[in-house]
């Protein structure tokens, strides 16, 4: 990858909008007439979003710079789950979703955690989290889920070969597992959603359970197998593999955090970082939880919020486990460096300080599930997810700026998505026309 030198910034009175320019094509919405190649194309954000869209956008003729205060994959997209969840058109607001966090926000071991402190800025985003759990909603949520993810390998296999990273992907599926038939019963809303979208789940039962992962403790009455669920054996190469595919063709790495926009006759002109200045004739914004601030450099607002997540690696867990395991809020995924148990949710915003109790209680349910489990020189760590209320992703062009796009709030879903979304903003930045209705992801939907 190509690292470029610093160059000096404009004068101040640039850095705003000087106003709105109108987009006449849809906000990522859609495209009318293909365009010629950009020459510099600035994607702001290196997880695993940015990096696919510079591999998408490099393949179709642009020129790329990425840019990220840290190395290619080193933020969220480093300690995720590893879920290549196709399956996974179920959103995080559903009818009686609201019922179920008093519970757990009481239980030390829960799926939940708030910051009290935060509730104060956190609660016009539960406002809107709690309104998209309508059943009207949720039915066209799942939807648009479901419009992404039938594309997940369609646009993550071609990918995978060209950066040679096919031996890092296992497809060995996912068991959703469930101590009591109550248990799956009070999900039942959920695999409906799935099986009404052509997702196979098939359910289990204890002995079935027992023969494809022995080492499980026989706690559980059922489970539910989703063969068409994969992981990858270590996000981090995941990132630094689409990276490194780029690069080879050409992308530009910049290191620096964005900060700014400067703005011409032709729209934005370049982005302002903190080591610098990268002139560019568009910008992606797939900055993950950060990007609401990009966003309002464009003039445009969004309900962002960071579901902060955590993890524990052990390298030494002794135990085989043949799938990914759900286990209700939080997973178990083996990966090469280790058994990853990964989940959980803190919403806390994005500068408290991490608490690593969280962590911690993943240790303790694992040796639950999984008898004799080692967590010796067991790894914490902890990274912020972006969500929006309706579980959706922005992926689109801005109402305000021809040449300004933007790709995040992904959620629990990046990695799932990353192909996806780089394909889908390559299509709107070359001006195509994408295969799906763009509608539902429209950053201007609020």
């Amino acid at each position: 990858m190509v690292s470029l030198s610093n160059h000096e910034g404009g004068r101040d009175r640039d850095l705003v909008p000087r106003g709105a320019q109108p987009c006449n094509r849809c906000p990522g919405l859609q495209s009318s007439a293909p365009m010629p190649p950009h020459q510099n194309v600035a994607v702001i954000g290196a997880g695993v979003i940015g990096t696919c869209i510079a591999a998408k956008l490099i393949d179709d003729g642009h020129g790329v710079t990425l840019i990220d205060p840290l190395e290619p994959g080193r933020a969220t997209s480093y300690g995720n789950a590893g879920g290549i969840a196709a399956t996974g058109v179920v959103p995080l607001s559903m009818p009686g979703t609201i019922r179920k966090v008093p519970g757990w926000l009481a239980d030390p071991l829960g799926p939940l955690t708030i910051r009290w402190s935060y509730l104060p800025k956190l609660a016009p985003w539960l406002w809107r989290f709690w309104r998209a759990g309508t059943p009207e909603k949720v039915e066209a949520q799942a939807d648009a889920l479901a419009a992404l993810l039938k594309r997940t390998y369609l646009d993550w296999d071609p990918l995978w070969k060209a950066a040679g990273l096919d031996g890092l992907v296992r497809r060995d599926g996912c068991l959703s597992l469930y101590e009591t038939k109550a248990d799956y019963e009070a999900d039942a809303e959920g695999w409906r959603l799935r099986r009404d979208r052509g997702i196979r789940c098939e359910v289990i039962d204890r002995h079935e359970i027992r023969q494809l992962e022995p080492n499980v403790a026989p706690l559980f009455e059922m489970a539910v197998n989703l063969p068409e669920w994969s992981w990858v054996l270590d996000p981090h190469r995941i990132v630094t593999g689409v990276a490194d595919y780029a690069g080879g063709r050409g992308l530009r790495s910049w290191r620096g955090k964005a900060v700014a926009a400067r703005f011409g006759a032709n729209g934005v002109e370049a982005i302002i970082t903190d080591t610098g200045v990268v002139p560019c004739d568009a910008v992606v914004v797939a900055a993950g939880a950060w990007s609401h601030d990009a966003a309002h450099w464009f003039g445009s607002k969004v309900p962002l919020e960071t579901e902060r997540g955590y993890h524990m690696t052990l390298p030494k867990a002794g135990i085989e486990v043949r799938h990914t395991l759900n286990l209700g809020g939080w997973v178990m995924t083996p990966m090469q460096m280790g058994l990853r148990l990964a989940g959980t949710v803190e919403l806390a915003g994005l500068h408290a300080p991490p608490n690593w109790r969280r962590a911690e209680i993943l240790v303790e349910r694992a040796k639950r599930i999984l008898p004799g489990l080692d967590a010796t020189d067991a790894t914490p760590w902890m990274g912020h997810r972006p969500s929006l209320p309706d579980s959706l992703p922005v992926i689109s062009g801005s109402p305000h700026h021809k040449n300004v796009f933007f790709a995040f709030g992904a959620s629990h879903l990046g990695l799932t998505e990353g192909a996806t979304t780089g394909a889908l903003i390559a299509d709107l930045v070359s001006g195509r026309t994408p295969g799906i209705d763009m509608t539902p992801y429209r950053i201007d939907r609020f």
